[in-house]
C-alpha cells in the first residue's frame, strides 16, 4: 500500500483514509491529486466523500514549516443517484492553517463532473480507476527487514502481480494555472493531504494525512496505536517526533544488509530527506518521484520501488512497470480514468 488503510484510525472510516497524494505538471499548470475509500476496504465500507469531513491540499512556500495556502473540498450527503454536490474553498496566509477559517469558495460542483473556476482553475470529484501499483508481497518482506530486523529476500519479485489491479479510489483533482499567486512559475512548494472529521464539541479532528508516498507504511506498524497518533500531527512536527526511529530503522537494515560502510550516516542524511512529511515540488518543472530526488510525483511513477530502494541503499525493483497501468490514467482532465462502477 501507498497509504491505503495505514492506521486502526484511518480503517475506523476508509472515506477518510488517504491513499495517496499526486502533484504535477500540465502545460501552464500545476494538479494536485488526492485519493481516499480504496475499494480494498471492502464492499461494506460506507460509499462515498464523507459529509461531514473536510479534504485539505495544504501548500507551504520555500521551507516554512506552516502553510501559507489550504484548498478545502467540502461534500454534501449523497443524492439518490449517488452522487454529491461539493464546495472549494481557498484559505491564504494564517487563515490556511485555521479550522475556523472560512476562507473564499471558488467553485461549487457535483461529482463526475469537471468544474471550471476562476482564472483557469478545474476541479474533478468522483470515482476513480487505483492508478497506485505494487505487490503487498513486497511491502510484507520490506516491513519485515527494516521494522522487525528480519534477514528476508526483498528482491526477486520479477513475477509480481499488482495487488491494487482493478481497485477504485475516490479522487479530487484540484489544477492551478501558473499564474496562481502562490502556486506560480518557478515556486519552490512543498505539499500534503489531510482528512479531517467534524467533532460533537463543534470543532475539527484530524483523521489522515498523506505527503510522501510509502513513508509510514515501511517505517510504523499499520496495527498499532502510534501509527493513529501520527496522523494527527503536523509535518512541522516531524523531526522532533520521528526523526529518530527513522534513523534507527535505516540505519538498521543497511548495517544488516552491508549496503553501507557508513550506516548511521546514510540513515541521518535519508531521513533529512524524509522529513518533514511533504512532497516538494518547483513549479512549471517535469514531476519525477526519483531515487536521486523528488519533485512532485506523477501518476506513473513506481514510487514502492524508489522509498523501498532509498531506505535500503539497494536496487530494489518491484516486478511492475508503468505501463502495465496504462489504463488508470489519462492524458486529458482529470488525469485519472472515472470508474466504470461509481461506488
Amino acid at each position: 500500500m501507498s497509504h491505503h488503510l495505514d492506521s486502526p484510525l484511518a480503517r475506523q472510516d476508509p472515506r477518510l483514509n488517504i491513499t495517496d497524494q499526486y502533484v504535477f505538471d500540465v502545460d501552464d499548470a500545476t494538479v494536485l491529486v488526492m485519493n481516499v475509500r480504496t475499494s480494498l476496504a471492502g464492499a461494506d465500507s460506507p460509499a462515498g466523500f464523507h459529509p461531514e469531513g473536510r479534504y485539505e491540499f495544504k501548500i507551504h512556500q520555500g521551507d516554512a514549516d506552516r502553510e501559507s495556502l489550504t484548498f478545502r473540498v467540502t461534500f454534501d450527503p449523497e443524492a439518490a443517484d449517488g452522487e454529491q454536490t461539493y464546495r472549494l474553498d481557498r484559505l491564504d496566509g494564517d487563515d490556511a492553517g485555521r479550522d475556523d477559517a472560512t476562507g473564499t469558495t471558488l467553485v461549487e460542483g457535483r461529482t463526475g463532473q469537471a468544474i471550471d473556476g476562476p482564472d483557469g482553475l478545474r476541479v474533478w470529484a468522483g470515482r476513480a480507476a487505483e492508478p497506485f501499483y505494487l505487490d503487498l508481497r513486497l511491502l510484507g518482506a520490506v516491513d519485515q527487514a527494516v521494522q522487525h530486523g528480519q534477514d528476508v529476500p526483498i528482491t526477486g519479485y520479477s513475477a509480481a502481480e499488482n495487488t491494487f489491479a482493478g481497485a477504485a479510489v475516490d479522487s479530487i483533482v484540484l489544477q492551478l494555472p501558473h499564474t496562481d499567486s502562490v502556486v506560480a512559475l518557478g515556486r519552490d512548494l512543498r505539499v500534503w493531504s489531510v482528512a479531517k472529521l467534524a467533532t460533537d464539541a463543534g470543532g475539527w479532528r484530524q483523521i489522515n494525512r498523506a505527503g510522501l508516498p510509502m513513508m509510514w507504511p515501511i517505517f510504523r506498524d499499520a496495527e498499532s496505536d502510534v501509527a493513529s497518533e501520527a496522523d494527527q500531527t503536523h509535518p512541522a512536527d516531524d523531526r522532533v517526533n520521528y526523526a529518530k526511529t527513522i534513523t534507527d530503522l535505516i540505519a538498521g537494515v543497511v548495517a544488516r544488509r552491508g549496503t553501507s560502510s557508513r550506516p548511521d550516516a546514510y540513515a541521518a542524511a535519508v531521513t533529512d530527506r524524509l522529513t518533514p512529511d511533504t512532497l516538494p515540488y518547483r513549479v512549471g518543472t517535469p514531476a519525477v518521484f526519483g531515487f536521486a530526488g523528488f519533485n512532485g510525483r506523477h501518476l506513473a511513477d513506481n514510487a514502492p520501488e524508489v522509498m523501498f530502494s532509498l531506505v535500503t541503499n539497494s536496487a530494489v525493483t518491484t516486478g511492475l512497470t508503468a505501463d502495465q497501468t496504462a489504463a488508470t490514467r489519462s492524458e486529458t482532465f482529470p488525469y485519472v480514468v472515472p470508474s466504470a462502477t461509481p461506488r
